[in-house]
């Protein structure tokens, strides 16, 4: 296993994410938010429902 730490906001994160899921490359998004706003936390909950 490999992991890569994106850091940025969540639109950033999606970005990456949704690059992935294009290209069938299977991943997890790890809870590891805690440096960020209450409104960008909400955001990064939602791309782990999305893409979890």
């Amino acid at each position: 296993m490999a992991k890569i730490e994106i850091t940025g906001s969540p639109e950033e994160l999606e970005r990456v994410s949704t690059f992935l899921s294009n290209n069938n490359i299977k991943f997890t998004i790890a809870n590891d938010f805690g440096n960020h706003s209450q409104i960008d936390a909400e955001k990064f909950n939602l791309l782990m429902e999305k893409f979890g």
